[in-house]
């Protein structure tokens, strides 16, 4: 191997570990709200940072591609249960990590939030979580932003309802 070669992958592991410390943590927490599964969650990140090492050199921003990455990876993880769902067949095991506690009103908007139809609760995560602008919300759900604003608009209007006392 070439000194060149070198010194372009010492830089490669340095950009990635340090994308991987200032993103980690908060993307794993993204497809959690997503997938309101842990373990899956850290398993789509850990798959995000493998997809965003392969391309590290053809991206400008690797953080927008690893958010991207990360939300198409819970959005087709979704299709395939619903697919699992409608055949009757199951993609594993459930969940062996435990639920930790929180507080009566979080866990009623977690749940609630679960409720929600697919886009609108990927739209308000994104929105109000990962605090994305509408416009980037609709980028990511493959949506324009007026109908972004709609989906945020109409699950907002359904929390509300939900969670009125």
């Amino acid at each position: 191997m070439t000194e060149d070669a070198t010194v372009d992958g010492d830089d490669r592991w340095t950009r990635i570990e340090a994308l991987y410390r200032a993103e980690q943590a908060t993307m794993v927490r993204l497809a959690h709200l997503l997938t309101r599964d842990r373990a899956v969650a850290e398993e789509v990140v850990q798959e995000a940072f493998v997809r965003v090492h392969a391309r590290l050199d053809d991206v400008d921003d690797p953080g927008a591609y690893l958010r991207t990455t990360v939300v198409n990876l819970c959005r087709g993880r979704d299709r395939r249960e619903v697919t699992a769902e409608r055949y009757g067949r199951s993609l594993g095991p459930p969940p062996t990590t435990p639920a930790p506690r929180v507080p009566r009103e979080l866990d009623e908007v977690w749940q609630a939030l679960g409720r929600l139809p697919r886009r609108r609760r990927d739209a308000l995560v994104l929105r109000y979580y990962a605090d994305l602008p509408t416009a980037e919300v609709a980028r990511l759900l493959g949506a324009r932003p007026a109908t972004a604003r709609s989906l945020i608009r109409r699950g907002l209007a359904s929390l509300e309802r939900e969670l009125a006392p």
